[in-house]
C-alpha cells in the first residue's frame, strides 16, 4: 500500500478543503452533485484504494521563518487574501458545505498551537494517547487502523468547521475540549478508552506532545515544504495545494511515466 503524507495547518483555508475531501473519501461519504464535480481538481474526491493517508499537522509560522518568509503571503498581498477567501467559499459551496466567510476574518490567522498539538497526538494512535494518559511516554506511534484514521479525519475537519464556519476560537481550551469530547472521546477504538476533552487538552501541553508537534514541523522543513496543504510520497516527491490532492493519491501509479529522478524531498521517507 502506498503512503501519502498530508501536511496541514489549521490556519490554512485550502488545508480545510483538502481535509473535507479526505474525510469523505475515507468514510465513504459522497459529495452533493458528485457527478458534476468529476474532473474538478479542487473538488473531486480522491480514490484511496491502495493508498494510506498519514495526517501530519505543522506550525506553518515556523516553516515560513525557515524559508525566510516573514508573514503569511495572503496577509502580505491583500488582493491575494481576498481571492483566497472567495475561492475557498466557492469550492466549499460546490462541495455542499456553506457558511465559509467570504472575506478574511478580523482575527485571522488564529493561534493554532493547541489544535495542532491535539491533532498530532491523535495521529500517533489511540494506544499512544492512552499510554500518555497513564504517564507512559515509551509507547511508540503506530500506523493508524481504518477506524482510528476516520476518527482523526473527523476531528481535524470539525476543528476547521469550528474555526471558519462557526467562528470559534480554536486556541481556546474549552472549544478544543468540546470538539474532542464529541468526536474522539465517544468513539469506539477497540480496547482503548480515550481520555476526555479536558484531559486531552492537558496532555497536549505535555513536553512529549510539544516535542512531537515541533518534530513534525521540523520534518516539514526538512522536506522543503513551503506551504499547506502539501502532500509527499514514499519516493520523496511533493505536491502542493488542495488542487494536487488527486495527483498525490495516484502518484504510485504514474511514477513510471515521470521523466524525473525521485527524491525532490531529499532524505524524506514514509516513516518520518
Amino acid at each position: 500500500m502506498a503512503t501519502v503524507n498530508f501536511w496541514f495547518e489549521f490556519a490554512s483555508p485550502y488545508s480545510m478543503v483538502a481535509a473535507l475531501r479526505l474525510l469523505r473519501a475515507l468514510t465513504g461519504r459522497t459529495s452533493p452533485n458528485a457527478e458534476v464535480l468529476q474532473g474538478l481538481g479542487s473538488c473531486q474526491l480522491p480514490d484511496l484504494s491502495g493508498v494510506h493517508i498519514v495526517y501530519r499537522p505543522v506550525f506553518l509560522g515556523a516553516v515560513f521563518k525557515a524559508i525566510g518568509q516573514q508573514a503569511m503571503p495572503n496577509v502580505q498581498v491583500p488582493a491575494k487574501g481576498k481571492y483566497l477567501f472567495h475561492d475557498v467559499e466557492r469550492t466549499l459551496n460546490l462541495l455542499g458545505c456553506p457558511g465559509f466567510p467570504n472575506k478574511q476574518p478580523k482575527h485571522w490567522p488564529p493561534n493554532t498551537a493547541l489544535a495542532g498539538r491535539m491533532a498530532w497526538m491523535l495521529s500517533q494512535g489511540p494506544g499512544y494517547v492512552c499510554a500518555l494518559d497513564c504517564a507512559d511516554t515509551s509507547q511508540s506511534p503506530a500506523r493508524l487502523q481504518p477506524a482510528a484514521l476516520k476518527v482523526l479525519a473527523e476531528f481535524v475537519w470539525r476543528v476547521y468547521e469550528a474555526e471558519f464556519i462557526a467562528s470559534e476560537d480554536i486556541g481556546s481550551p474549552e472549544v478544543m475540549a468540546r470538539i474532542w469530547n464529541v468526536y474522539v472521546a465517544r468513539s469506539q477504538l477497540g480496547d482503548h478508552a480515550m481520555p476526555g476533552g479536558v484531559r486531552a487538552v492537558e496532555l497536549a501541553g505535555s513536553e512529549a506532545v510539544k516535542s512531537g508537534f515541533k518534530g513534525s514541523t521540523q520534518a516539514a522543513i526538512d522536506c522543503k515544504l513551503f506551504g499547506a496543504p502539501s502532500f509527499t510520497t514514499e519516493d520523496g516527491d511533493m505536491y502542493w495545494g488542495n488542487d494536487h490532492l488527486l495527483d498525490a493519491c495516484v502518484h504510485h501509479r504514474i511514477r513510471s511515466l515521470l521523466n524525473q529522478p525521485a527524491g525532490y524531498c531529499s532524505g524524506f521517507g514514509a516513516n518520518i
